[in-house]
């Protein structure tokens, strides 16, 4: 499904967000989110296109992410999760299976 690697890192500050390059498979790439070991209150994640800016100076980042159109000049593909709770967290959207039982994905 994705030319990029699975690698899921943090770019939320007073949000939780959690991306990876690349359109993964949902399931698959929560997984790895929980691997990684974000125990935040995440939601369903989404494919959308990215770019990487350039972050002010004396901001304290290198660069910033910004969701774009796919075709934006710079685009790239994105899955995303940000922070959710209660009926809208992905836990409860996708209860995990019972002992025995069959995967997601």
């Amino acid at each position: 499904m994705s030319a990029y690697p699975l690698d899921p890192f943090s770019i939320g500050e007073d949000t939780y967000i959690v991306i990876s390059k690349g359109h993964h498979d949902i399931h698959e790439f929560m997984r790895a989110v929980r691997r990684e070991g974000y125990e935040w209150p995440l939601g369903v994640p989404e494919h959308v296109w990215m770019k990487t800016m350039p972050a002010p100076k004396k901001s304290g980042y290198a660069s910033w992410y910004q969701p774009v159109k796919k075709g934006t000049r710079g685009a790239w593909p994105c899955t995303y999760v940000t922070e959710a709770y209660h009926e809208d967290s992905y836990e409860t959207k996708f209860p995990p299976p019972k002992p025995g039982g069959l995967d997601h994905g």
